[in-house]
């Protein structure tokens, strides 16, 4: 059951502002400080064995007393702390970024990658029929997550407009000319009540499974299943070829649904009056 979109959208902002549930933005400013601080006051042996001792002994724990969950290890060719943390806002929204730490060279980076507007956030809670952030956190995480696989793809085939897929929906959005993923909507096509070609899109990922709470946290498991998931679409043809839409540019289209709201309360103002 929809709920009226400017009461979701007025709950989205109130959420985003106010839930103690989710990180701040000025949590970033938190982890890079205990980073900075922790390096700085290290006074131990400046080789890799050294570097990952500080790491896995004050660095992570105090990150872990944040709420986040650092691996600690290699990832692809470079060694290092390696974590994703979320922050927000109601002007912004939901924001991912990356942080990495590498050893021995101690490079440091921290930068976003996915964006879900708070306009995209206020049409989750809509289109799902619930009434607070928490209740869509498995779609948010989920679409965080597999935008971490899916924005290379989308880099490397040149997609203008990009779509996450999730286990209930779908967040639409475009790649920033930073090459960053800003969803600023989300729809789910199978009930939109009209043809979309985002239709086609979200068929493609219709074997989804439905993930636990567990799963969605850890991350690995759906970072695997989309992985060898698009491997298996691009035997056969790259997503932009079977969805060509893709390669244009992003255009705000308005919702059929806001028009059966806006009918609906101007009846009961007529009735009333």
């Amino acid at each position: 059951m929809f709920v009226d979109p400017r009461v979701a959208q007025g709950r989205a902002k109130f959420d985003l502002n106010h839930s103690p549930q989710m990180f701040a933005e000025e949590r970033r400013s938190k982890i890079q400080d205990i980073i900075v601080r922790s390096l700085k006051e290290y006074h131990g042996e400046r080789n890799r064995r050294g570097f990952m001792r500080l790491l896995e002994r004050q660095v992570v724990p105090r990150l872990r007393h944040l709420g986040l969950d650092p691996y600690l290890g290699m990832l692809g060719q470079v060694e290092g702390m390696f974590c994703n943390f979320t922050t927000m806002s109601s002007d912004i929204g939901l924001r991912e970024f990356q942080l990495s730490l590498t050893v021995p060279d101690l490079v440091f980076k921290s930068f976003a990658s996915t964006l879900i507007g708070t306009h995209a956030v206020g049409r989750c809670m809509q289109r799902n029929g619930v009434m607070s952030l928490d209740e869509i956190e498995g779609e948010t995480s989920t679409a965080f997550v597999l935008a971490r696989v899916l924005r290379p793809l989308a880099m490397v085939e040149k997609w203008k407009q990009v779509g996450i897929p999730t286990a209930k929906g779908l967040f639409v959005g475009e790649m920033t000319n930073s090459d960053d993923v800003w969803l600023r909507t989300y729809i789910r096509p199978a009930i939109g009540g009209r043809p979309s070609r985002w239709g086609g899109f979200a068929a493609l990922f219709s074997t989804m499974p439905s993930w636990s709470a567990a799963q969605i946290a850890g991350g690995s498991d759906l970072t695997q299943w989309m992985i060898n998931h698009i491997l298996a679409l691009r035997t056969r043809e790259p997503l932009c070829e079977r969805c060509p839409f893709l390669l244009d540019p992003y255009e705000h289209v308005d919702d059929p649904l806001d028009a059966i709201w806006q009918a609906a309360r101007a009846s009961a103002d007529d009735e009333a009056n």
